[in-house]
């Protein structure tokens, strides 16, 4: 048997602030700005994409085109790529005044800012102020679709083609509408669940599903702080060697960073080297089949009924902190032409502009690889650390604070921005919940896979 080391649990955590704290410093600088000074916000175009379809599926379903212009009124914010979008879109529904006021309006703020547009956004103003005056785009011009996507193709379409759009929003709209509810009464019915869980747990009732605590759980640290490091490290180059051989291909790019995903795990090895036994990792990180395989899985789904209420708090907390965001930097007047894509993961311009073979590779790096590896670390390897470390206070105390602590580290990393942190905390709760629980990391791992799933392929479909 191999001899077990100290572990060195406070440089370990040293080093995991930093990496933390430098993970989350990089996701925040800008992406950049063009030769106008827009912000570059990729993600804003295909979250306004998406909110424009939402909005014309309502107006289809309710038969009134003043619905759509009333309620696309939010999308006149952004980039000067965002609000020509909302102008084509007004051009399209027939509201010519609103796309004028518009139009006459981020030219008076672009004045006001000392902004100009690029080449490419004024030949596009140029047209969309043709259109405006009631004239036709000419024939020398590229078509908008070039330049405003599926805007382009809503405002130039024919009647048939108008009606299959429109037909595809409101099939989206119903899609929605119907996921919203089921996921909604699933909500209902965890907290019920989740409010007896708790009881039973503050009385005792419910027993934990971790092991004792020992004092090698001091060196999962160690393992944490080397895979933040590798994982770091691995799909940067996988990032990197994407784009050098892929040429372009986004599906032969997101093969390099699945593989460079999936080979992170490799650093539990350390424990190893550090003296564990293989049997003994297994056990503590939860790479067990708890009480049973198809216990585990369907305490997986139950969970995800249970988190959903924890995500509705972190979603308001969420809106919360934007709106004071809002408040503070004085908003869309302070900032008229910064970027909406805020919060959003930036993988959704590869659900958009992908092709299919991308599309799948997505979902399965979501739903399937990310659980296996974010769950092993977050909550198998880093969790059962900081359970054993805070062992001498209260039972409450430890699990709160190990959960907490989890819980933020998970979500600082993600790169949808510090305003998200709430809201991707509220899942994380619930999947650190289940491992307190079962032990195992089956029914967590299915909470992420069942929630990641939904999202993607929700967007997929969306997007398609």
């Amino acid at each position: 048997m191999m001899k077990q080391y100290s572990p060195h649990v406070k440089t370990a955590w040293v080093l995991i602030i930093l990496f933390v704290g430098a993970i989350a410093a990089l996701q925040a600088i800008p992406e950049g700005v063009d030769d106008a000074g827009n912000s570059e916000d990729s993600a804003g175009l295909v979250i306004v994409r998406l909110q424009a379809e939402i909005i014309l599926g309502e107006a289809v379903l309710t038969g009134s085109k003043e619905v759509a212009s009333s309620g696309a009124a939010v999308l006149d914010v952004g980039t000067v790529g965002q609000r020509q979008r909302y102008l084509a879109f007004m051009i399209g529904l027939g509201d010519i005044q609103a796309a004028s006021a518009s139009a006459l309006r981020m030219q008076a703020e672009l004045t006001s800012e000392g902004m100009e547009m690029t080449e490419q956004e004024a030949k596009t103003q140029e047209m969309l102020d043709i259109l405006i005056d009631g004239g036709k785009v000419p024939s020398d011009h590229p078509p908008l679709v070039e330049t405003l996507g599926w805007f382009g193709t809503f405002l130039q379409a024919d009647e048939e083609e108008r009606e299959q759009i429109e037909s595809d929003a409101v099939t989206k709209v119903i899609v929605v509408s119907i996921v919203a509810l089921v996921i909604g009464l699933a909500a209902i019915v965890g907290l019920i669940f989740l409010i007896i869980k708790l009881v039973k747990a503050f009385d005792g009732k419910l027993q934990t599903g971790l092991g004792q605590p020992e004092k090698h759980h001091g060196i999962y640290a160690e393992v944490f702080a080397l895979w933040l490091l590798v994982f770091v490290g691995f799909t940067t180059v996988a990032g990197l060697l994407g784009k050098a051989v892929a040429d372009g291909d986004v599906a032969i790019g997101l093969v390099f960073v699945l593989i460079a995903f999936l080979g992170s795990l490799f650093v539990l090895y350390w424990a190893r080297i550090r003296g564990i036994s293989c049997k003994q990792i297994r056990q503590d990180i939860g790479w067990t089949s708890g009480r049973g395989m198809l216990s585990e899985i369907f305490t997986g789904f139950a969970g995800y009924a249970m988190t959903l209420p924890i995500l509705g708090i972190g979603v308001l907390i969420t809106l919360f902190l934007f709106l004071l965001q809002q408040f503070f930097t004085g908003g869309a007047e302070a900032q008229p032409f910064q970027g909406t894509g805020g919060g959003s993961h930036p993988i959704i311009v590869d659900i958009a502009d992908g092709a299919w073979m991308t599309k799948i590779l997505i979902v399965f790096l979501a739903a399937v690889a990310a659980p296996i590896v974010e769950e092993t670390m977050f909550r198998g390897v880093l969790y059962r650390q900081l359970r054993s470390s805070s062992c001498k206070f209260p039972k409450t105390v430890s699990v709160a604070c190990s959960v907490v602590v989890v819980s933020f580290v998970f979500a600082a990393i993600h790169p949808q921005g510090w305003i998200a942190i709430p809201a991707l905390m509220g899942i994380a709760i619930g999947m650190n919940l289940a491992r307190e629980w079962r032990g195992s990391l089956i029914s967590s791992m299915v909470i992420h896979g069942v929630s990641n799933g939904i999202v993607v392929s929700m967007m997929v479909l969306m997007l398609s």
